[in-house]
């Protein structure tokens, strides 16, 4: 994504507070964060065909600290300016900390990471390890001189044995013989139906993903989960699903189906990326059914079935990573992206942990989390099919969806989006702010 598809993916988390946070705490925090696990670069491979691999980083983005204040309503639009192409994994300055004032005396923290250095179970880890005063979390030093040289070839023979297996069984598979058994041949899933949505050339040169932050009661959401048989999560995947089914992405009848990150990491784990994703294929109803037991039952039987395959160490299916890898920079941009059938992606983090929320002593009110595309066109998000990318974030007073739409078409700008979801949100009767 960072160079052979050109749209870098960064990884930004917000933080809202109701009171002021001082600057010389979070000058702490930015030294905390510097000495962690979020200092490391891309450091290049001796040996063709080896990946590169991160190494420690001895430099970091200074502070970000706007001593002007702004209005509450402009804080989308601030932490749009905190992404950036000086936020590169390849220098070693693959993050940064930053934070303006609010008029009404609240302060917004955002913390933004190139994808490449940190997804958000990393995220959250550097930060609670920066803001605890626990052990640092930090990256294990990588070999240097011949060692390093062993490290790529050993690993250069891993990635062209992975590479040649997938090659040989996408050729096997591929062979019309009658006598090898196999699984039955699977049914393609049903496209969902769309209305019709003409696209505007005009509109396509100004487009950029739409993004919304819609914060709902803490109470009031985990009251209408369980009344309606679900939780959180199930209540999330409603939402999102209602609002795509408004924007007529799906219509009623139809089935969508969700990717769900489900984070690998262990304690102490120093992996940049630790996610892997579990499908769920969701049913569109219409307003009047508010129950959310059938998706609880979806998603806990998708989740079991990816434990056992877990368990029983059966790879992913598509194109091979080391294979991907491995191909120049020109040649990946020319492929195809892939485009795996599902509406969109739900990263519920659930309720976020105290380490993570407060800061210096003072409790953030909100914490949003999202993922964007930089630089992504209406083009590009048309060869992705997709539709909604959301992420779910609790504190003890509030739940954030912050949601990106990759639908140029149905999603135009951001108040169509805030559209669909306050229609979406209204039908369970839930009260929403947006930022």
């Amino acid at each position: 994504m960072h160079h052979g598809i050109g749209y870098p993916i960064y990884n930004q988390f917000l933080w809202w507070f109701d009171q002021s946070v001082r600057r010389v705490d979070l000058e702490n925090l930015r030294d905390n964060l510097s000495d962690g696990l979020l200092a490391r670069r891309v450091a290049a491979s001796a040996v063709p065909t080896a990946r590169e691999r991160w190494v420690n980083s001895p430099v970091s983005h200074s502070l970000d600290f706007h001593c002007d204040s702004i209005d509450p309503a402009e804080v989308r639009v601030w932490a749009e300016g905190r992404l950036g192409p000086d936020i590169d994994p390849e220098t070693g300055l693959g993050w940064r900390l930053s934070a303006v004032p609010l008029t009404d005396g609240g302060t917004v923290v955002s913390l933004v990471a190139s994808h490449m250095v940190a997804d958000g179970g990393a995220l959250v880890a550097a930060f609670r390890s920066a803001n605890s005063n626990t052990e640092q979390l930090r990256l294990t030093p990588g070999e240097q001189g011949l060692a390093a040289v062993g490290s790529d070839v050993l690993d250069a023979m891993g990635q062209l044995r992975s590479a040649a297996a997938w090659l040989l069984d996408t050729a096997v598979s591929a062979l019309p013989t009658r006598s090898r058994s196999g699984p039955p041949a699977v049914t393609p899933r049903s496209a969902p139906n769309r209305s019709a949505a003409p696209t505007d050339p005009a509109g396509d040169a100004e487009w950029t993903s739409p993004y919304a932050v819609a914060e709902v009661d803490a109470a009031e959401w985990k009251a209408t989960a369980d009344s309606w048989g679900g939780t959180s999560n199930s209540l999330f995947i409603a939402v999102l699903t209602a609002a795509s089914g408004h924007a007529g992405r799906a219509s009623i009848g139809d089935t969508v189906q969700w990717s769900l990150p489900v984070s690998d990491r262990s304690e102490g784990d120093t992996r940049s990326n630790a996610t892997k994703i579990v499908k769920v294929e969701v049913p569109v109803t219409d307003a009047a059914d508010l129950d959310l037991s059938p998706i609880r039952k979806i998603s806990k039987s998708a989740f079991t079935a990816f434990a056992e395959r877990q368990a029983a160490g059966r790879a992913p299916a598509g194109i091979s990573q080391a294979l991907v890898q491995m191909l120049p920079d020109a040649v990946v941009a020319r492929i195809p992206q892939p485009r795996d059938g599902a509406e969109g992606l739900a990263s519920n983090l659930g309720v976020l942990p105290d380490d993570f929320i407060t800061v210096a002593g003072v409790r953030a009110r909100a914490v949003s989390g999202r993922a964007s595309f930089a630089g992504a066109d209406a083009d590009f998000a048309r060869t992705l099919d997709g539709g909604l990318t959301a992420w779910a974030c609790e504190t003890d007073a509030t739940v954030t969806l912050t949601v990106h739409a990759m639908d140029p078409d149905r999603f135009p700008d951001d108040r169509a989006l805030r559209d669909h979801l306050s229609e979406a949100l209204s039908r369970w009767e839930l009260s929403v702010r947006f930022w």
